[in-house]
């Protein structure tokens, strides 16, 4: 007879199977980039050189405003593998995303087994594949899959759930201990985020409740936790240094724990309530502690408060530990947002939090009897199944810009960031008429200035290309009034401006063009045809 571990495995790789199938719009009609894939993958220099000392360069030094080697060394290798097909880096992250399942599994099980006897339980063992399949099949984690760019979080999750269990394996040894910090450290360097994993270490410890296991962990805690805040000071000082946190210390201590609650309060609903989903959520600052929106978190913490007094330890850290993993992303460090007064979160924030949910939901069940937990798997598994179609509705939103952007445009239809990429990908396509109407909405939005200034030469080329120079050159000269400096309109307001046969205008804003770019070589050549036009004109 086969052990009970693998028998249970033979509903749960089928489960992980359907998951695997809700994603196959991504590839059915996937042909293109989307989101920040352009900025990670297509358009890095470090991830498309074939030479070998790119690889070397990813390690030693930053991105723009993160520094996260695995993740893009992952990329660099994929580009040798796949070039420019995006389906084998979706392939990558469905893998990827299969592995997450396991591990979140094995830790499931780990932290409901009695350490005293370790044995395989036959209910531990199904109750952790189910709650695990239902928690990977929430639809909040679709945009960690379907977008290229957040590969990000899927190996800080991995890598952090590879950890746990490394931590909590029997018979620690100096080898698991060492396996742990290396599995923390890959996590890190995937994502800053990670930098969370020690204080989770702590609680998985609790969760197994036996004081020598926690007390042989402090040391190493505090070694893990040098590590984590070491790595996290580097990737906190790039990230500082790029403009990504906010340091205008504008906001005061009731409106910086407003943003906490509200931060926290949206996502929590988005995960009891995942409708509407737009995978990027633009929350106004609030003026003060906003009392609609702390009912949950308020009810979160009498919950906590609850536990506590009543010293049900084990089931306290068995909450804590979802919760912690959505630390970084409570806005305790308020960010800087691409529109003033706002502050933003992501789907995928959630990935980690919500496969952490596993183990406290199998410890839950483990309380019913059995006839009730064979009625709570088979729901769990009917639930997994919706979900899954849900799933797959949303995957068929990432098969273009233009589906996504569509989406995000439905959703949210205040937010300026659709209209522009959506306008941009009409542009690509020569679908001018169309950009032009996109791009003119977000001229009528409350929130577009300042940050969309580059609608105007967006709206500007989709003129110009529509052969409505007139129109286009109004558009550039509205984007040179905010940035004179901008070459792509100078470039752009000069070639309009010569096909209207204005080339005494033209020069002038040449030379300016000159004057910013000395060595441009598009200038010369834009002054050389200005002034042989001017000459037959005489």
């Amino acid at each position: 007879m086969l052990p009970a571990r693998i028998q249970s495995l033979r509903w749960f790789i089928p489960g992980l199977l359907l998951l695997f199938l809700a994603a196959t719009p991504l590839f059915t009609g996937v042909v293109e980039f989307t989101g920040d894939d352009h900025y990670y993958v297509a358009n890095n220099p470090l991830v498309t050189s074939p030479e070998l000392s790119a690889l070397a360069e990813i390690w030693r030094r930053p991105m723009k405003i993160e520094y996260f080697p695995v993740t893009i060394t992952s990329y660099a290798i994929e580009y040798r593998l796949f070039g420019g097909e995006v389906k084998g880096y979706h392939l990558t992250n469905l893998l990827l995303f299969i592995c997450i399942g396991l591990a979140a599994r094995s830790l499931a099980i780990r932290l409901n087994q009695d350490p005293e006897q370790p044995e395989d339980s036959s209910a531990i063992l199904h109750l952790a594949g189910g709650a695990t399949l239902l928690c990977l099949a929430h639809p909040l984690n679709v945009e960690s899959i379907a977008s290229i760019s957040n590969r990000k979080e899927l190996l800080y999750v991995l890598f952090g759930l590879l950890s746990l269990n490394s931590h909590l394996t029997r018979g620690r040894t100096p080898a698991t201990l060492i396996a742990t910090g290396i599995l923390m450290v890959l996590a890190q360097l995937s994502k800053g985020s990670a930098v969370i994993l020690p204080m989770l270490l702590l609680f998985a410890d609790l969760v197994r409740g036996t004081a020598p296991s926690i007390r042989r962990s402090l040391r190493p805690a505090a070694l893990y936790a040098a590590v984590a805040a070491g790595i996290f000071i580097i990737q906190f000082r790039v990230a500082l240094t790029a403009g990504v946190v906010d340091k205008s210390g504008s906001h005061g201590v009731f409106e910086r724990i407003g943003g906490v609650f509200r931060a926290v309060n949206a996502m929590l609903v988005k995960f009891l309530y995942p409708v509407n989903l737009a995978y990027d959520y633009d929350l106004p600052w609030p003026d003060g502690i906003p009392l609609a929106e702390s009912l949950l978190p308020a009810l979160l913490l009498l919950l906590l408060l609850w536990l506590v007094l009543r010293e049900r330890w084990q089931l306290l850290a068995l909450c804590l530990l979802p919760l912690v993993a959505i630390l970084p992303y409570s806005n305790i460090v308020p960010l800087r947002h691409n529109m003033a007064g706002r502050m933003v979160f992501y789907d995928h924030y959630l990935l980690f939090a919500i496969v952490l949910c596993a183990p406290l939901l199998t410890r839950m069940l483990l309380g019913f009897s059995d006839l009730w937990r064979r009625r709570a798997l088979i729901i769990m598994l009917l639930l997994t199944v919706g979900l899954a179609a849900c799933d797959f509705r949303i995957y068929g939103f990432w098969q273009s810009r233009e589906s996504l952007y569509r989406r995000i445009i439905a959703v949210s239809p205040g937010l300026p960031k659709g209209y522009l990429f959506l306008g941009k990908s009409y542009l690509e396509q020569g679908r001018h008429a169309e950009a032009i109407g996109v791009l003119r909405t977000i001229f009528t939005l409350e929130d577009w200035y300042p940050t969309y200034l580059e609608a105007y030469r967006e709206l500007g080329n989709a003129y110009a290309y529509s052969g409505r120079y007139a129109e286009a050159e109004q558009e550039y000269r509205l984007h040179l009034q905010h940035l004179p400096r901008d070459r792509g309109s100078l470039q752009n307001l000069s070639a309009t401006l010569i096909m209207q046969e204005k080339y005494g205008e033209a020069r002038e804003i040449i030379l300016q063009w000159i004057g910013y770019y000395p060595e441009d070589q598009d200038a010369r050549y834009n002054l050389q045809v200005c002034d042989e036009r001017l000459g037959r004109g005489r």
